[in-house]
């Protein structure tokens, strides 16, 4: 009877996709955002991401939704959207949990640091400091973010990963306004010091430069806000 019952089921069912087109716009519009494509200031419209990803406007609209009910994109007007506007509190709330969260993956990364990884952070170093020299705020944007989340992703927690991201959606897109403040410099120092520590396996010394780039952000943005 099972069998007959889970027979009629396959056949009358549609076999799952492995990614829906909704969650394939909603990953594709996360790393616009956290690789620096979008700035605060900036604004996109539904009718120019569809025809970017060359989708229907449906699919971008629900992933907006998604982005939105997590504070990392607002509606501006009509069917413009932005980033939305940082906040005192809100930025106070984002770093208190970054500290939390991310020094924990950190930690984590270090226990579990070789030279593989380390050879494939040397050259998104590199990445971050031409950035610095350039002054170039997107490249520095989306540089900062594969340094950080080669890191994470070190710590071999998905979970602990997925938390992060969440925060980065909120925060990253106002890492562009630290390009005036001299804080690229400053940061890469304390990326610098990360990527030593790793190497010599210094967990709590990872850590501390890893804080020392969280509240240096923190400190300039709540200068600008």
């Amino acid at each position: 009877m099972w069998d007959q019952e889970m027979s009629a089921i396959r056949g009358s069912v549609t076999p799952l996709r492995k990614e829906t087109l909704q969650d394939g716009v909603f990953r594709r519009l996360c790393g616009l955002i956290l690789e620096g494509g979008i700035a605060p200031g900036q604004s996109i419209t539904v009718a120019s991401l569809a025809e970017a990803f060359d989708v229907s406007p449906m699919p971008v609209r629900e992933a907006l939704t998604r982005l939105t009910a997590i504070g990392a994109l607002t509606v501006v007007s009509g069917r413009t959207i932005g980033i939305p506007k940082l906040t005192r509190e809100r930025l106070d709330d984002l770093t208190r949990v970054r500290l939390e969260v991310e020094s924990t993956a950190v930690r984590w990364a270090s226990e579990r640091s070789n030279p593989q990884f380390l050879a494939e952070l040397a050259p998104i170093l590199e990445r971050l400091r031409l950035a610095e020299r350039t002054a170039d705020a997107t490249l520095y944007v989306g540089a900062n973010y594969d340094l950080h989340f080669r890191i994470y992703r070190q710590a071999s927690s998905p979970v602990l990963v997925g938390m992060v991201e969440v925060l980065w959606l909120q925060i990253s897109p106002y890492f562009h306004l630290l390009r005036e403040s001299g804080n690229f410099h400053i940061s890469n120092d304390r990326h610098e010091e990360l990527f030593d520590a790793l190497g010599a396996s210094g967990a709590d010394r990872a850590v501390g430069a890893l804080q020392a780039d969280i509240n240096g952000a923190y400190r300039v943005l709540s200068d600008l806000i």
